[in-house]
């Protein structure tokens, strides 16, 4: 993992070590863009789609998110469930971030493609969702920068399932360029 950063450590010493070669403006501006690339923002997949949009999405009031994660592979879920008990939709979103990963995981585009590849029957690619993404069994499924969101909603009617699934899906798109 250090030798990734090496070279911005390395840029970042020399602007250290020769504060006169350079502008102290150019010299700020250098570290700040090194911090920018070499810092991965932790982000709750609950930020991707907030309560109050993902009561707009279903339609009717939802719970507070249940929230669980799995470290080991760098994912966080969020589970909106309606307040109505007898109502079968539901919202859920998945964040795989490396930011959350151990060192040496597996990179998120990596668990992507693997389940891209693995849901290639009756999958359907889209675009306008990040940097990939597709419609399988089992919801949208997102690939944005370093950043894989899967979104799985509840409901009788296929149609609106799919509809309901892009819409969650360009919202926590959106959501994640503002926290990026």
């Amino acid at each position: 993992m250090l030798r990734y950063h090496y070279p911005a450590i390395l840029i970042i010493a020399c602007c250290l070590a020769f504060p006169g070669c350079a502008k102290d403006s150019e010299t700020t501006k250098q570290v700040n863009s090194i911090r920018k690339v070499s810092t991965n923002v932790l982000i709750e997949p609950c930020e991707l789609v907030t309560k109050t949009e993902a009561e707009a999405l279903l339609g009717e009031p939802v719970k507070d998110a249940e929230k669980s994660e799995q470290p080991a592979v760098g994912m966080k879920l969020c589970m909106y469930n309606p307040v109505d008990e007898n109502s079968i939709s539901f919202l859920q979103i998945t964040l795989t971030q490396q930011a959350f990963m151990k060192p040496g995981g597996i990179p998120p585009s990596d668990v992507f493609h693997s389940i891209k590849d693995a849901l290639s029957e009756g999958r359907i690619d889209l675009e306008g969702f990040g940097d990939e993404a597709f419609i399988a069994t089992g919801g949208l499924y997102i690939l944005k920068d370093k950043y894989y969101i899967s979104i799985g909603a509840g409901n009788i009617d296929r149609s609106r399932i799919r509809e309901r699934l892009q819409k969650a899906g360009h919202k926590a798109v959106n959501n994640l360029a503002k926290l990026l």
